[in-house]
């Protein structure tokens, strides 16, 4: 019984620490190699309210005022590896609510589905930077933990503080917020307690982007979004213009790349073959889950550059398939998954308008031709750093930025 005791519970919390201690060890050995571009502005818009006591949004129109706050001063008192870790604490944690939103509380399960995710490169890797994404799927996640179990006032103040963090989680919030309603039957029984929840989430999530309408002279000159907007430029995502031709091709490429480029074919084959039982919308579950995908596709459909836009498709994808497929299939996706972090191939051969690495990579054509290639994790190893890149808009922070001290040191 002792053996049997070993086997269920200490290999998965043994394999679950594992994967903990290697996410944290990305986040602070990576240090300021940081792969998102808004990481450092991220960073200073919590100095420059620090050194010039005015706040300027990261994002240049909008801000995301917790992420700001809270990882801005994480590297200015303990430095760049520690607002990593800040964020990879974050998602490992919002990996753990969305498993107990959607699943029994078994080790066992847990540890097979945190492998699942931590299996895909982009997924870990991506997710240990110092970046808002993460902590807004981290309050995304535990609000809808809250609206499962009818705590609808907790699942309001999670779902604003999601929004405070990326405002444009609010395309997930509001329907998620709806189908629970719809799917209980009760929208028109409690018209009431829905338009309170509708409230409650939008008034405490309105309370924190105060700072960005008072930087804007409390007027909405500030939003930028094409069809809503009067503006088509793609300064609004730093992407392609909005056009089919323009970012359809990237859509497709770049979904491709994220789920994998040995596991995408299973995972579709699988997919078909199972259409049936994943598409059946017959329980709350998966209302939710397609709702998730499906919106985060649209949005992505306009907005096809960084994999973290596009991370809750992938980890409801992930949901999806743990929840409905045998096991069997699940270790055979993870181990697909692992190969790319070793070897690759490539199919196309895309030129881009420059080579360098500091600067956002436009692709100009493509053409087939397969290759072989480092996978992404060597790859990642070898590649130089982004540090010197973001380092020249740090100013007198510049050197401690670099050498991944405290900011604070540099005054």
């Amino acid at each position: 019984m002792l053996k049997k005791l070993n086997n269920n519970y200490y290999l998965p919390v043994t394999s679950i620490i594992l994967i903990f201690l290697l996410g944290s060890y990305i986040s602070l050995s990576r240090g300021s190699n940081l792969t998102d571009g808004d990481s450092y502005s991220l960073i200073l818009s919590f100095l420059d309210l620090l050194d010039f006591g005015k706040y300027y949004p990261s994002r240049g129109a909008y801000g995301h005022l917790i992420p700001e706050m809270l990882l801005g001063s994480a590297a200015y008192f303990f430095g760049i590896p520690i607002s990593n870790l800040i964020s990879f604490i974050f998602f490992f944690s919002s990996i753990y609510i969305i498993f107990i939103t959607f699943f029994e509380k078994n080790i066992t399960n847990f540890s097979l589905f945190l492998l699942l995710i931590s299996s895909n490169f982009y997924l870990l890797f991506e997710n240990t930077n110092t970046i808002d994404y993460p902590i807004a799927l981290f309050f995304l996640y535990v609000g809808l933990f809250f609206l499962k179990n009818d705590r609808l006032t907790y699942a309001s103040i999670f779902f604003a503080i999601t929004i405070s963090c990326r405002a444009n989680f609010c395309i997930f919030v509001y329907p998620l917020i709806f189908l629970y309603f719809l799917h209980n039957k009760i929208i028109l029984k409690k018209i009431k307690l829905f338009l309170f929840t509708l409230t409650l989430t939008t008034i405490i999530g309105l309370l924190f982007f105060i700072p960005v309408f008072y930087v804007n002279n409390f007027s909405l000159n500030f939003i930028n979004i094409p069809f809503i907007t009067n503006s088509n430029t793609p300064g609004w995502y730093g992407g392609p213009p909005i056009s089919f031709g323009d970012l359809f091709p990237r859509f497709i490429f770049k979904i491709y790349k994220l789920i994998g480029s040995f596991s995408f074919m299973i995972i579709f084959v699988v997919f078909l073959y199972n259409i049936k039982k994943l598409i059946s919308l017959k329980t709350i579950n998966q209302k939710f889950i397609w709702s998730i995908i499906i919106l985060n596709l649209l949005i992505y459909a306009l907005t096809p550059t960084k994999f973290l836009i596009v991370n809750p498709f992938i980890i409801f994808l992930y949901v999806l398939l743990f929840a409905y497929l045998n096991k069997k299939i699940i270790y055979i996706i993870i181990l697909l998954n692992m190969i790319p972090w070793f070897i690759n191939y490539e199919f196309l051969n895309i030129k881009y308008l420059n080579d360098n690495f500091c600067d956002a990579r436009e692709a100009l054509s493509a053409s087939f031709q397969f290759s072989i290639s480092q996978g992404h994790f060597l790859s990642y190893l070898s590649h130089p750093s982004y540090a010197d890149c973001y380092s020249q808009n740090m100013r007198e922070y510049a050197n401690n930025f670099i050498n991944n001290k405290p900011l604070k040191l540099s005054n």
